[in-house]
């Protein structure tokens, strides 16, 4: 889907998982390279912040490779809502 849509940024306003239940799976690599069907994902760099990292993403059919970014907001919890909107529009800057 990222692929497809032409995305170069994801926001994620999950953690992988909650209270014992996966709420994401985990696509992007720690390190190296990942291959998922004919897509291979390549780590980059992690944002001394750690709010996002960046990654390769290549098309190993035709060997297309886009960088993308996925900012990582950990302060929605599931089945809540924030209780300001401070922290997300901090995020946002």
């Amino acid at each position: 889907m990222v692929w497809e849509s032409g995305c170069v940024v994801i926001v994620m306003l999950t953690p992988l998982s909650e209270n014992g239940v996966k709420q994401c799976h985990h696509y992007w690599p720690d390190e190296g390279s990942d291959v998922y069907h004919i897509y291979e994902s390549l780590f980059i760099i992690l944002c001394s912040l750690a709010d996002h990292i960046t990654f390769y993403l290549k098309n190993l059919q035709t060997n297309e490779t886009r960088t993308v970014t996925q900012f990582h907001y950990l302060s929605w919890m599931d089945r809540g809502i924030p209780t300001s909107a401070r922290t997300l529009l901090d995020f946002r800057r």
